[in-house]
């Protein structure tokens, strides 16, 4: 696990709920001071993995390969932190999602935004962050014009030593929707929906708007989550006229306004550490 950001965060809920039961709890990151992996051990029960930082995803490799016990699983949790192949998986599966461009040069999506607009994202993006529409080829000129001028900034001239995966660009279509994004949080078989406006930024925007019961929409959920193996998830998802289609799929999420969301997440935690 990974030390949460805010106070608010479901993260110290989990924490606490998981202590009042009993567990003994590590938190490890790399922000945890030297690591000595010549004696790290790995002799814990069960390990929760949810922190995205490449010591993280690391350690969790090697618990994994060991046969220790992850929640999410390493295999699992993976898949859906490469858009490339959760994108290509969720196509394979017939799950609709928009179509989906990636390029190591964004001067090749002039043609793609010339036919449809576009959400351009980075490829290893996180929490919406560096998200930009084009709706039109002037749009997509801005664009350029700003990446441009960030680059420049940090390089002066020298040779760009950037390595592939931090070029690559990550582009959707921008399909027409209602005016807010659908946010699916799973734990386990429980499902549950908000509906908020895009981006949200005040408190009461993230926690959004309970969506009602919905089989379809709960199915496509479960859909997602079995297809990646994963048992604490999101899903992100706009409404269109032909339905849902999901925009990417989330290991671990915030979890924000799910009722007893802490105590609920806890709960699982503990039931598949016991074998449930």
């Amino acid at each position: 696990m990974e030390p949460p950001r805010s106070q608010t965060s479901v993260t110290y809920e989990i924490l606490d709920q998981l202590k009042a039961n009993g567990a003994e709890v590590s938190v490890v990151t790399e922000r945890s001071g030297l690591v000595d992996l010549e004696n790290f051990k790995f002799d814990y029960d069960f390990y929760l993995f949810k922190s995205h930082s490449p010591m993280a995803e690391s350690l969790a490799a090697a618990a994994h390969y060991r046969g220790c016990r992850l929640l999410n699983e390493y295999p699992a949790t993976m898949k859906v932190r490469d858009k490339i192949l959760t994108c290509l998986m969720l196509l394979q599966a017939g799950i609709p999602t928009p179509k989906t461009f990636v390029t190591d040069s964004i001067e090749t999506l002039r043609e793609v935004v010339r036919e449809m607009p576009i959400v351009v994202k980075p490829y290893r993006g996180r929490r919406g962050q560096g998200i930009e529409v084009c709706m039109n080829e002037a749009d997509f000129d801005e664009l350029i014009a700003r990446r441009e001028s960030a680059e420049s900034d940090e390089d002066e001239g020298g040779e760009d030593g950037t390595a592939l995966g931090e070029r690559l660009v990550f582009a959707q279509q921008f399909c027409e929707h209602e005016p807010y994004d659908y946010k699916a949080y799973a734990v386990g078989d429980y499902v549950h929906v908000i509906r908020r406006v895009f981006p949200a930024r005040t408190k009461e925007e993230k926690l959004g708007m309970p969506v009602e019961d919905d089989p379809e929409l709960i199915d496509l959920v479960r859909r997602c989550g079995r297809l990646f193996g994963l048992e604490l998830y999101g899903v992100d998802l706009i409404k269109t006229n032909e339905g849902f289609s999901v925009i990417e799929v989330n290991c671990f999420p915030g979890y924000k306004g799910v009722p007893q969301g802490g105590e609920r997440i806890a709960r699982f935690i503990l039931d598949r550490a016991e074998g449930r």
